[in-house]
């Protein structure tokens, strides 16, 4: 029996950015493409990923979407009985973020440490609708946009018809600042895509000027990670110029390097299967045990597998020891 993983991912479709569900069968598992330094799965995450395991009965699917910097608070998202539900869960409680029905969908799930922002869509071919959520109050979410959005302390972004949105969750207060694509927070400012380069509403970091991103961009406030082909890249405060952190093999047919996601020191991305790059080492490991996968989420290391969802500190982790 097969079962879906369905990972909800913000990319870029002719122009525009759209959240895209990716569902693969939970036991496939694609050849390595990697070029660059490959490593094997360390025991200890192994082990860190083993002890903090929730199993799932066949009729439901549980998926770790969200963490905050340390992975105390977790946002896991439930599918059962035709019900989705996002969930934020901690050491003191329970909280219900949303549930849908049917064949409604819930995608795009960020979380800054306070405030959620996620998508739904009543069915695949209907628009989405974008909300926040502040999980220090017991309200409920507030619609702010129809496009994926990205939050960092208390700010969301996003793009729409109009141009780049930033939107002060607290203050319920919105401003266009440009016109383009993919934004992401580096420190407290928007930088985003716009004819191939990077834009920013003040002075980009001369680094970024010169880089040529092709496709998805992912930023955790202090590291932004870009995709190029079949490359790669990033910069982080102190760099004197961003660096090709992985690279694979251009094969005809199957897809480059899509949906980075950076935390710390790590940087989960996918090209078919996923693959998790240490920063410090440049070195890289591929999920060829089977049945999961990983993505780095906030603080936390998540894997998604056959009735399996795990998470763990990142805090807790060894690092990717180079080639």
């Amino acid at each position: 029996m097969r079962a879906l993983i369905a990972l909800a991912a913000i990319t870029a479709i002719a122009g525009c950015v759209a959240a895209v569900p990716i569902d693969r069968p939970s036991d496939y598992t694609a050849q390595s493409k990697l070029e660059t330094c490959r490593v094997d799965l360390p025991q200890d995450w192994k082990d860190r990923l083993a002890g903090n395991r929730t199993e799932t009965g066949s009729h439901e699917k549980v998926t770790v979407v969200a963490a905050n910097a340390d992975a105390g608070a977790l946002l896991v998202k439930t599918t059962r009985n035709r019900t989705t539900e996002l969930v934020l869960r901690d050491d003191r409680k329970r909280q219900q973020v949303m549930a849908v029905q049917n064949d409604a969908s819930l995608f795009g799930v960020e979380f800054d440490g306070r405030w959620v922002t996620f998508s739904t869509r009543p069915s695949p071919s209907d628009p989405a609708t974008t909300y926040a959520w502040d999980s220090r109050n017991d309200g409920a979410p507030v619609r702010i946009g129809s496009e994926g959005a990205v939050v960092h302390n208390g700010k969301a972004a996003w793009t729409d018809s109009n141009g780049v949105h930033v939107f002060d969750l607290a203050k319920k207060k919105d401003r266009i600042v440009g016109q383009g694509r993919n934004p992401v927070f580096v420190g407290d400012a928007v930088v985003w895509l716009q004819d191939g380069r990077f834009r920013a509403e003040g002075t980009l970091p001369e680094p970024l000027r010169d880089a040529e991103p092709g496709g998805s961009v992912a930023s955790d406030g202090r590291t932004v990670v870009w995709t190029r082909g079949e490359e790669l890249r990033g910069w982080r405060e102190g760099w004197p110029e961003a660096r090709e952190l992985a690279a694979i093999k251009p094969v005809p047919r199957t897809e480059g390097i899509v949906f980075p996601r950076v935390s710390g020191d790590f940087v989960s991305w996918q090209s078919e299967s996923s693959y998790v790059t240490d920063i410090r080492s440049g070195a890289t490991m591929h999920t060829t045990d089977g049945a999961y996968w990983l993505e780095v989420h906030g603080g936390a290391l998540t894997q998604q597998g056959w009735q399996v969802a795990s998470a763990a500190p990142l805090s807790e982790l060894s690092p990717l020891n180079g080639c």
